[in-house]
């Protein structure tokens, strides 16, 4: 799994999809607006990676901060938003302007992103009001240590849904062993 990439942007897409050189191998790369607006051509760069593992893809998302790329992994937990609606709401909105606008319910900001209708900035809102802070981070201590975000891409890797990944890691008690808490989330998985 991808965590994060650095190298010369040897390409950039106006449809947020970059070419990034790691050393003579070039990633593509898929980019929230916002961040593609960091990027520059023929420049160095830093990404944050969300590896998107599927049985007829393999996609990497990348976000210029660990904050940004936390929320696109809590959007993408919400029942009907994917990989392509949580970044188009990531190329829309700032992720500070996004999370005002869920704390604050505001369903009109929300449904201004393309794709996304009022039903579904409701339920954005439902079931992501009050459990995220400002630098996108979860606001409840589900898995703690600096782990949890791995322990989530390593089982969403393997298959398992977001609802079921968040159902699972409520119901361990944390270690603080990365193997080991992986284990018994596995268990709870099954």
């Amino acid at each position: 799994m991808i965590g994060w990439l650095g190298g010369l942007v040897r390409h950039c897409d106006p449809t947020g999809t970059v070419l990034v050189d790691t050393g003579g191998v070039g990633y593509e790369v898929t980019v929230s607006m916002q961040s593609l607006a960091n990027l520059q051509l023929g420049h160095d760069c830093e990404l944050f990676i969300h590896t998107y593992v599927r049985e007829d893809q393999l996609v990497l998302f990348g976000f210029a901060t660990t904050s940004e790329r936390e929320l696109f992994r809590r959007l993408i937990t919400v029942s009907g938003i994917g990989a392509k609606m949580a970044l188009n709401l990531l190329s829309t909105m700032t992720s500070s302007q996004l999370l005002s606008a869920i704390d604050q319910a505001d369903t009109a900001m929300i449904s201004r992103t393309p794709g996304v209708g009022k039903k579904t900035a409701q339920r954005l809102i439902l079931e992501l009001k009050g459990k995220l802070q400002l630098d996108g981070t979860t606001a409840s201590t589900e898995v703690k240590g600096g782990y949890q975000s791995d322990m989530r891409s390593a089982l969403t890797n393997l298959g398992y849904k977001p609802a079921s990944i968040d159902h699972a890691l409520r119901s361990i008690t944390v270690s603080g062993d990365f193997e080991q808490d992986f284990k018994l989330a596995l268990k709870a998985l099954l």
